[in-house]
């Protein structure tokens, strides 16, 4: 009778309340075990050799470089949001995306590097704010042109997008007009006559490509480009 008198006393289910409860108080711990460290971090000059950290560089969306040192145990989605509020305007938050910058090349954080940690980058890895503009390349006359995604700078000036498509697309010459109409439809030859011509020196910030209505026009010059349409199409 004993034995089971003490049996009795056991919990013989499962209560998901409690399960929810120990999840939550495990977060706030988590949470307030990481504001620990990063007081230390910020208050102490020389980081104690049992935290281990790593310098690593955050490019606004204006070219401006911020070199900071960060905890290896930091996730990465945590310092992407903070970047975003602390140096993204509000009217770019939509458009901006963030990803790592090696010599030219942009590459986009996927899920599973967003939910990494800093030690899984080297010392000074760089990581940069790029947005994306939707390019349509074509002679707009006979065939209708192709779409493609270009990952641009804010201060990318169109000059250089001319060239990335020149050279992409082994087109000697093409003219840029910008297309205000819904970037999912396919422009035609209407669109290009009404389009507004875009001038070298004007910049994704000063044409504001970053509106979710603008795109691009690029129509390829006739001369001698026979070959390449026929290869590229």
């Amino acid at each position: 009778m004993a034995t089971a008198g003490v049996m009795s006393t056991m919990p013989s289910s499962f209560v998901y309340e409690n399960l929810v409860s120990q999840v939550q108080d495990i977060q706030a711990q988590m949470t307030e075990f990481e504001n620990i460290l990063d007081d230390r971090l910020k208050n102490t000059k020389r980081i104690p050799d049992e935290i281990k950290s790593r310098p690593l560089i955050f490019i606004d969306p204006y070219g401006n470089k911020m070199i900071d040192q960060h905890m290896d145990h930091e996730p990465v989605n945590k310092l992407v949001r903070k970047f975003k509020k602390d140096y993204v305007p509000k009217y770019l938050h939509q458009w901006i995306k963030i990803g790592t910058l090696d010599k030219n090349d942009i590459s986009p954080l996927t899920d599973c590097d967003l939910q990494s940690t800093v030690s899984n980058y080297v010392n000074n890895c760089q990581f940069i704010a790029y947005g994306e503009v939707t390019v349509w390349i074509g002679c707009y006359e006979s065939l209708p042109p192709a779409k493609y995604v270009l990952r641009v700078l804010l201060t990318d000036d169109l000059e250089k997008i001319k060239l990335r498509i020149k050279n992409r697309r082994c087109f000697p010459n093409v003219e840029l007009k910008l297309s205000a109409e819904n970037q999912k439809a396919v422009p035609i030859e209407k669109d290009w006559s009404e389009g507004t011509i875009l001038k070298s020196e004007d910049t994704i910030m000063s044409c504001r490509l970053y509106q979710d209505n603008c795109t691009i026009m690029a129509k390829v010059i006739r001369e001698k480009v026979n070959h390449c349409l026929s290869y590229f199409f």
